[in-house]
């Protein structure tokens, strides 16, 4: 607990980070949806979810070089998971998202559990639909590649989505603690 509310900074940023890719990926989305050209909400997606990708790893990169002279100090050990734990924190409304539709999903009557939940009814469905419609909105820069890949009645992937961000984040971190980008984070703090 400590570790979070010491770094709750960092918190806050992971989560603005994707609550402004929320934004981009809606505004993506949204202009590309009734094109004709097939590939360009998938490419306005994928683009999305990069650009997401790269403010993660930057924000923990960050964090990172934030701490390394602390670590080369002496005053601090190396917590390698620390902007992994961080991250959870962000996606802990994800996270429980997820668990909802997993669960909820596999009590719905008379539908696979890989099946589309279209038109199902009663409270599981219910249930189901809430869970999906919260985790949509939060990583609704997936939405365009999970169409495209034909997976978006899969209940746990935003699971994976979540795992991608943590590995992203955790990568970041490490990096960040070695002097990765260190001139250009160092340059943007003197400005």
């Amino acid at each position: 607990m400590r570790l979070i509310k010491n770094n709750f900074y960092t918190v806050v940023k992971l989560w603005l980070d994707q609550f402004a890719m929320m934004f981009f990926g809606i505004i993506m989305l949204f202009s590309t949806g009734n094109s004709s050209v097939v590939w360009l909400m998938p490419a306005a997606s994928a683009f999305s979810v990069l650009f997401y990708l790269v403010l993660l790893f930057w924000t923990c990169c960050e964090a990172g070089l934030n701490d390394s002279v602390r670590i080369e100090g002496g005053r601090m050990k190396m917590q390698w998971y620390k902007c992994t734990v961080l991250a959870l924190v962000a996606n802990l409304l994800s996270i429980a998202a997820s668990v909802i539709a997993c669960v909820s999903k596999a009590f719905i009557p008379n539908v696979g559990y890989f099946a589309s939940a279209e038109g199902a009814s009663g409270a599981a469905a219910n249930v189901y639909s809430i869970g999906t419609i919260i985790n949509e909105v939060l990583h609704i820069m997936y939405r365009g590649v999970i169409l495209a890949l034909g997976i978006d009645t899969v209940p746990f992937i935003y699971f994976v989505t979540v795992l991608l961000s943590l590995a992203v984040c955790t990568v970041g971190y490490i990096l960040g603690t070695k002097g990765f980008l260190a001139s250009l984070l160092t340059k943007k703090r003197h400005d």
